[in-house]
């Protein structure tokens, strides 16, 4: 059955199952609201992810992207958006805890996240329940697509890790001098497991030699990682690959170098943040890879991605940070179903689910019958004199 056919029945069952749930959910407690009030010209669209926590800089990122495109929109006039913020942490269990505070406010009709993959795996079972639709800028694990059987409001306008595995073993597999010995590390995280265990069948299909058995683990709540670190100066690898976010991948990296560790260090888009640099320090972070099936707007970017740097600087006064783009894209989607006159959450799910496709500034967006992002482009950054810098584009398989 295609995408476009499906769409009919599942607006009728979703109007209804809309309207017994959302009567039954729990507490409407609402965030702050921000860009005008609630009203029949008005529309709500939520964001979760972290904003505080060791890794807040990409559900911050991400935040601040949605708000450049709804100030832009409601610049437009016509129906004003609304934006309200559940901030999770970017902790599974947290997300669990205040669940219902967005999918009991019947004002919010869409939300752009979870930002983790532990956290949309937790809530999307309820999400699915009250038909709320959600686009994520940013969960990658692979799985996620599978959690509710039959689901069909869960979206993503990033390629999962099943795409960002191949393009790091392709990575590896075209640098020169070649890995004598590859090093897989995680953190054990939904995400970081997830991607760390498809990096290590893929440097064994590419014929590569693994450093250890298996992939080594860290406890990401953990300061001092001297027992990893030191297995690794054991293994003699000559490339270290680290599934997980930003703030342990720096601290990893700067406990390698000071252990005089000089294998080439490589992560994902977890730890792609300037966050990185600041935990291992612009000394040791000094060459580190750093991927993403996903591009940065960066000052030196062209096009409509230089026209997003350039509206997110005068907006938020800062440089766009990683996914500030999928979330400004994800966030451009809701509000063109909205001001096509898709203003609860059965039509705009409707309306999401048969769209089509979307020119984002990020890329073209076009989404499979499960939810995934259509797309195969993948983008290796460097660090370099301090700053994220790109590297090398590939077109993963």
């Amino acid at each position: 059955m295609t995408r476009r056919t499906r769409s009919g029945w599942r607006l009728i069952a979703l109007v209804a199952v809309s309207s017994l749930l959302l009567a039954a959910c729990g507490s409407d407690k609402k965030t702050e609201t921000t860009g005008g009030s609630q009203g029949s010209g008005s529309a709500t669209i939520g964001f979760v992810g972290a904003l505080t926590g060791d890794n807040a800089n990409l559900g911050i990122n991400i935040r601040d992207g949605i708000k450049v495109a709804i100030a832009e929109e409601n610049a437009k006039g016509g129906t004003q958006i609304n934006l309200k913020e559940f901030d999770t942490a970017g902790d599974a269990a947290q997300a669990s805890t205040i669940k219902d505070q967005f999918i009991g406010d019947k004002s919010v009709i869409g939300i752009v996240g979870p930002a983790f993959s532990g956290e949309t795996k937790a809530v999307l079972p309820a999400l699915q329940a009250a038909g709320l639709p959600m686009i994520s800028s940013s969960a990658t694990n692979k799985d996620l697509p599978n959690v509710v059987p039959g689901q069909t409001v869960f979206h993503r306008v990033i390629a999962d890790d099943a795409l960002q595995a191949n393009g790091i073993v392709a990575y590896l597999n075209s640098v020169t001098p070649k890995p004598t010995k590859v090093a897989i590390v995680h953190d054990n995280t939904e995400y970081g497991k997830g991607l760390a265990d498809d990096v290590d069948k893929g440097v064994a299909a590419k014929g590569l030699t693994k450093a250890t058995s298996a992939p080594l683990v860290v406890d990401p709540k953990a300061q001092d990682f001297s027992s990893t670190v030191n297995a690794l100066k054991n293994a003699a690898p000559s490339h270290i690959f680290y599934g997980g976010y930003y703030a342990e991948a720096g601290r990893l990296r700067k406990q390698l170098v000071d252990a005089k560790v000089t294998a080439d260090f490589i992560s994902g888009d977890g730890s792609l943040d300037g966050g990185f640099i600041t935990a291992a320090g612009a000394a040791q972070a000094e060459g580190a890879k750093l991927s993403c099936p996903c591009n940065l707007a960066l000052e030196s970017s062209t096009g409509s991605l230089k026209s997003f740097y350039d509206s997110f600087k005068a907006k938020i006064g800062k440089d766009p940070g990683l996914y500030s783009p999928e979330a400004y894209d994800a966030t451009k989607i809701f509000i063109q179903g909205i001001k096509a006159g898709n203003t609860d959450r059965a039509k705009l799910l409707a309306y999401i689910e048969g769209f089509g496709s979307y020119q984002g500034v990020s890329k073209t967006i076009e989404f499979e019958a499960n939810g995934n992002l259509k797309a195969k482009t993948f983008f290796v950054f460097q660090v370099k004199s301090g700053k994220i810098t790109p590297l090398q584009q590939i077109e993963a398989s």
